[in-house]
């Protein structure tokens, strides 16, 4: 750009030499350069200083404005120093006064390739520096770290933009360091320029909307100018990071305070103790204003366990129930654990006054919940339900393993009082009945030697059917509902035994298995002989008698009269027979037997058309 014709084409005529071809465009004014400019695309304009219209400073500024990529090279006239220097001061790319060219032509196209080529390096590193995932900066150690340079994502760390921190508006060390770290901050940072090392740093950060950061410095001592020392370095968001440490670390503690009080809870017998063992366990993991278990109770959940906070913060905790509408009975009654982060939104919260301003709900299984709050709304993260929930589930199935306990406990106490009736049961019949009985065997037989009675057979066959009853009364209030220790038992070698302790007439036994199962040897013998007693007095007295194996356990079939239907049900009642000298005791002690070893017993038809007596839930062993 030059205001006289003859000089462009004297500079048209320079860049020609060089080895690498110019497309150059010439204009003599101004207005109509900045025009050109503006209609195509160019990599470089080399102007005049004295022009019409405007100066060559003047044309830089419009530039500029329009295009502040560009390069633009300032020619001056010999003795423009001073224009020289305010273009410098101005952002001109380059100047070379005329007179440069005159002694030596080949600078201009040296001086312009230069230009493109530093204008085009600075683009890529301004965009490199503007894509970085932090702030890159230049600094002076002054009392206030004025800093030259900010680069990167200034502004959506900290919330300023970088120009309020080159300016002074805003300084890092006293306003975005937070001020709990900025003396630390600044002792470390001297320390390390002294020395001229590099230096890593993780503090705080406050943004100008008030947020808290984590970020990561790393910098270094460059240079040191006026006697102060220059230092440069890059800051990185490490928030995310430090959450996540944080998390870990919480949940770390989590897991030890859980490990804690699961050792403690597997020493409690009551759900009230370990109520108070779960909250002395989560006052000391976690941080709250109140937390308390309560009981499901009768229909209702009864308070068992409370912090200290709690009681002076709350005082005496609710009852939760039905008729009464609350947050932690629907939380309970739906299974649900809830995160409620203002309770002032919540009309239905059982107390309207509660100083609680946020709250954790969590359903401990059918067994009790827990409730923990704080005056602050808001207070619980999602990090912190899963934490606390991670307790919950450890603590319901501590509430179970109790309630089981509880429930085996009770059974056992039902059991020994059931025995000792059985006990007293058996004692009377042993002594205080088969007394009277031998009493009045032994006047019989003093009888049968003075007369010859019919009478006196009728008595005796009575007095036989009394011992009878009795011997089967003592094994169902003895040994019916009881099993000894288990063993590996051969059903064919047990069926033998048996079938040689019983009176069989003419009846016939097939074992058709090889099974061994596992059970009461002893009682497992009563079980057969019963059977096999119940089938010869009910069926011919050439009755067959088949013993098998299911999927599922064994049967004992015969080819009898079979039992109806309607009977099926009452035969194994103690006391039923339908035989007019049967004690009705026999198949009352199977079914004891069999399901004190937790089987089954069912009866059907066999297939010949007899009674079949199925036993299922048997145990086998491989042999």
């Amino acid at each position: 750009m030059d205001d006289r014709p003859e000089y462009g084409e004297v500079v048209t005529a320079y860049l020609s030499e060089h080895d690498e071809p110019f497309t150059v465009v010439t204009e003599a004014d101004p207005v109509v350069a900045l025009q050109t400019l503006a209609d195509e695309e160019f990599d470089c304009l080399l102007t005049d200083y004295e022009m019409p219209k405007m100066d060559g400073l003047e044309l830089l500024a419009a530039v500029q404005r329009r295009q502040p990529d560009l390069p633009v090279i300032l020619l001056t006239a010999k003795g423009n120093e001073s224009v020289a220097s305010e273009a410098i001061a101005a952002g001109v790319t380059d100047y070379i006064p005329k007179s440069d060219l005159t002694d030596s032509p080949a600078v201009l196209a040296n001086r312009i390739t230069n230009a493109v080529e530093r204008q085009a390096y600075s683009r890529q590193f301004e965009t490199l520096v503007e894509t970085l995932p932090g702030v890159v900066y230049r600094t002076r150690e002054t009392p206030e770290w004025d800093t030259d340079f900010v680069g990167g994502n200034c502004e959506s760390l900290i919330g300023y933009p970088a120009d309020a921190l080159v300016a002074g508006e805003v300084t890092w060390g006293a306003d975005i360091i937070h001020p709990d770290d900025r003396a630390s901050v600044r002792d470390a940072v001297d320390t390390q320029l002294e020395s001229g090392d590099t230096f890593e740093l993780t503090y705080r950060i406050l943004t100008a909307d008030g947020d808290e950061k984590w970020v990561t410095e790393h910098g270094q001592r460059v240079a040191i100018e006026n006697g102060e020392r220059i230092f440069e370095g890059f800051i990185t968001d490490v928030t995310a990071l430090k959450e996540s440490e944080r998390q870990l670390a919480q949940y770390s503690d989590t897991l030890e305070g859980l490990q804690r009080t699961t050792q403690r809870l597997l020493e409690a017998t009551t759900p009230e103790a370990a109520a108070e063992i779960v909250i002395d366990g989560l006052e000391s993991a976690f941080e709250f204003d109140t937390a308390g278990i309560w009981l499901a109770t009768d229909g209702q959940l009864e308070p068992v366990a409370q912090t200290e906070r709690g009681q002076t913060l709350i005082g005496e905790p609710p009852t939760y129930s039905p008729e009464e509408h609350s947050l932690s009975w629907t939380a309970f009654q739906e299974g649900t654990t809830r995160r409620i982060d203002s309770m002032a939104d919540h009309p239905d919260r059982a107390n309207p006054e509660t100083p609680i301003g946020s709250e954790l709900i969590v359903p401990l299984g059918e067994y009790a919940l827990l409730n923990i709050g704080s005056t602050e709304p808001g207070a619980f993260s999602e990090a912190d339900t899963e934490r606390v929930q991670l307790w919950a589930d450890t603590v319901t199935e501590a509430f179970g393993r109790i309630d089981q306990l509880q429930r085996l406990k009770t059974r056992e106490e039902e059991l020994t009082r059931e025995r000792d009736r059985l006990d007293q049961f058996a004692s009377v019949v042993s002594h205080d009945i088969r007394n009277p009985i031998n009493v009045a065997s032994g006047r019989l037989k003093l009888a049968a030697e003075e007369c010859d009675s019919e009478q006196l057979e009728i008595i005796d066959r009575a007095l036989t059917r009394m011992e009878e009853l009795i011997d089967d009364a003592l094994v169902l209030a003895r040994q019916g509902q009881t099993v000894g220790e288990t063993e590996a038992v051969a059903l064919a070698d047990l069926v033998s035994q048996c079938w040689g302790t019983v009176a069989t007439a003419d009846a016939t036994i097939d074992c058709r298995s090889d099974a061994v199962i596992r059970a009461d040897r002893s009682r497992l013998a009563d079980v057969f002989e019963n059977l096999f007693r119940n089938s010869v007095e009910h069926g011919n007295s050439d009755v067959s008698i088949t013993v098998a194996t299911t999927e599922s356990g064994f049967y004992v079939a015969d080819d009898g009269p079979g039992i109806p239907p309607d009977d099926r049900e009452r035969i194994f009642e103690t006391g039923y027979s339908t035989e007019t000298d049967g004690t009705g005791f026999g198949l009352a002690i199977v079914r004891e037997i069999v399901e004190a070893h937790d089987w089954a017993i069912s009866v059907d038809d066999s297939a010949d058309g007899g009674a079949r007596f199925e036993i299922t839930g048997v145990e086998f062993i491989d042999r």
